[in-house]
């Protein structure tokens, strides 16, 4: 509900403050007194543009501000929007300079002008020749439409909605392993010789460090051999060795033993050296065995390395890096293989789910059909009331391409007012009191679902009258039942049925126009019907008349 509504220096209103209750509130007054000024406020508040020929002559900057009261639904449904609202409470600002310069906020948060729309078309829905129309909106009116549905049809709506998400995951999935799938089968025969490349050699980890190791001996056998023949020669095999001399003096300590402990220990140490020296000689003499030079096992030597190393050069630093770009070549090409299996699989589950969807899309459209022809009818009677009995109203069902969150249905509104001629849409309806009465019978039987608690009427009385202005305001006050009803108007028929009047007067004051705002009391409320019912000549008997008016039910 729109609560206060504050209006500085736009057109001829200098400064304003409303208060607005529940129900049809009606703004009356006379011609160019200012009443569409104050709509022109609320249009500013819902997104609507601005331009600095709206300023009052002199002023710097023009400012609409209004207090809205959101119900839970609104208030999810602004959470939605990136909108947070504490305590119920939206209060809404724009503010425009005389340069043209533009500034709107939400709940002291600056945002875009271009979001209000959005964010607005939640709370407020205009009805009028040129105004912001949410009915009007061809995307809206399957949306109208499944409110009427009840609870089976959210649950058809999840089955659907599940079963579209599903199938948008899935066919990422497969389109990701097509994609995979193209890469390698371009360069199959690339990866494929890779691969034969890594495995022609065998690789072992650890390989290259034992070969090098073996190379650095074979290469150096001359060299190794000659010193282990010296070493050998001298601890052994020479005229004068380490081991004579150790033996002798090993003997020559066994001859005292027997005089000290000390001396035993010395020869046991000695005889310790021998034996261990002994060992020695006998591996150097192993070692100097096996050292050849062998020509061939270099040769193979030195082509395993340099095959290694070349692979080195393309595939990795170490043997062990090698082998794990190898496997992640065997991963690739065995994409090929393993991904057609799951591609299949893939496949199969998006058609079940295609299946799944086709069913319940059928159902929601049949639910929604039924409703349709029922919308259908009540509108018709509606129209009729309206004294609109050649106008035929028709829910238009079409098919969407693909899958949609919303099933297969492209639904639209369509309407003619003569006999023998073609329901067209909304939007294309000619005539301004056409616009008002089609708008508000769609409204009579929407505002229960819509869940718009704001509706601006714009003078829906024009080019209207007698019996039908009559049924026009016993509308309004019923559709003010459920929501907030703010209309301007002309009519003294919808004026009494308010349960709030505004009147909107122009006055000059110090060589300035200016246009005053007060709500009328029961008193005010005659003498105004009481004018718009006779102009400036009322008499006792038109005011007797407009307390009648004022107290029928």
């Amino acid at each position: 509900m729109l609560r206060e509504l504050r209006i500085e220096n736009l057109a001829i209103i200098e400064e304003l403050e409303l208060e607005f209750g529940d129900g049809l509130i009606t703004l009356t007054g006379e011609t160019g007194a200012g009443k569409s000024i104050i709509l022109s406020g609320i249009n500013l508040l819902i997104g609507e543009k601005a331009n600095v020929e709206m300023l009052r002559d002199g002023e710097e900057y023009l400012l609409a501000e209004g207090v809205f009261e959101t119900s839970d639904y609104q208030t999810e449904e602004l959470k939605e929007l990136g909108i947070e609202v504490e305590e119920g409470e939206l209060i809404v600002r724009r503010e425009l300079d005389k340069n043209g310069r533009g500034k709107a906020f939400v709940n002291g948060k600056r945002v875009p002008v271009s979001s209000l729309k959005q964010i607005m078309g939640t709370l407020v829905d205009l009805v009028g020749q040129h105004s912001h129309q949410m009915l009007l909106n061809k995307n809206n009116h399957i949306k109208l439409l499944d409110k009427f549905l009840g609870e089976k049809s959210q649950e058809i709506r999840s089955k659907i909605e599940d079963a579209v998400d599903r199938y948008g995951k899935i066919n990422r999935k497969i389109s990701e392993i097509e994609e995979i799938k193209k890469e390698v089968q371009e360069k199959k025969d690339f990866y494929e010789f890779q691969l034969n490349e890594i495995n022609s050699l065998s690789l072992k980890p650890g390989e290259d460090e034992e070969l090098e190791d073996e190379y650095k001996k074979l290469f150096n056998s001359g060299k190794i051999k000659e010193n282990l023949i010296n070493s050998y020669t001298l601890l052994k095999d020479g005229e004068h060795n380490a081991m004579s001399f150790i033996y002798n003096s090993k003997k020559f300590l066994e001859s005292v033993s027997k005089y000290g402990k000390e001396f035993e220990e010395a020869q046991e140490k000695l005889e310790k050296i021998y034996y261990d020296l002994e060992d020695v000689v006998y591996i150097i003499e192993n070692l100097e065995e096996d050292t050849d030079t062998d020509e061939f096992r270099l040769n193979e030597l030195v082509d395993r390395l340099d095959k290694i190393n070349s692979l080195k050069k393309k595939y990795g630093f170490t043997i062990e890096e090698i082998l794990d770009y190898r496997d992640d070549l065997q991963k690739k090409l065995d994409t090929l293989h393993e991904s057609n299996f799951e591609e299949k699989k893939l496949i199969k589950e998006r058609d079940q789910l295609t299946a799944v969807y086709k069913e319940y899309a059928e159902k929601l459209s049949a639910a929604r059909k039924e409703s349709a022809a029922l919308i259908e009818s009540r509108m018709e009677d509606e129209l009729k009331y309206l004294n609109m009995k050649d106008s035929m109203f028709e829910i238009s069902f079409g098919l969407i391409g693909g899958m949609g969150r919303n099933g297969s249905d492209q639904v639209e509104f369509l309407i003619t007012t003569n006999k023998g001629q073609s329901p067209k849409p909304l939007s294309k309806i000619a005539s301004g009191g056409e616009v008002s009465r089609i708008m508000l019978a769609l409204k009579s039987i929407f505002s229960v679902v819509d869940n718009v608690p704001i509706l601006v009427f714009d003078e829906i009385d024009t080019g209207v009258g007698g019996e039908t202005v009559r049924k026009i305001a016993s509308k309004l006050k019923d559709i003010g039942g459920n929501s907030q009803v703010v209309c301007i108007t002309h009519s003294p028929a919808i004026a009494s049925k308010a349960t709030q009047q505004f009147y909107i007067e122009k006055k000059t004051l110090e060589d300035k126009t200016v246009t005053t705002v007060r709500e009328l009391d029961y008193k005010g409320r005659i003498e105004e019907i009481g004018r718009m019912l006779a102009g400036e000549n009322i008499t006792e008997a038109v005011l007797k008349h407009a307390k009648e008016i004022l107290d029928e039910i």
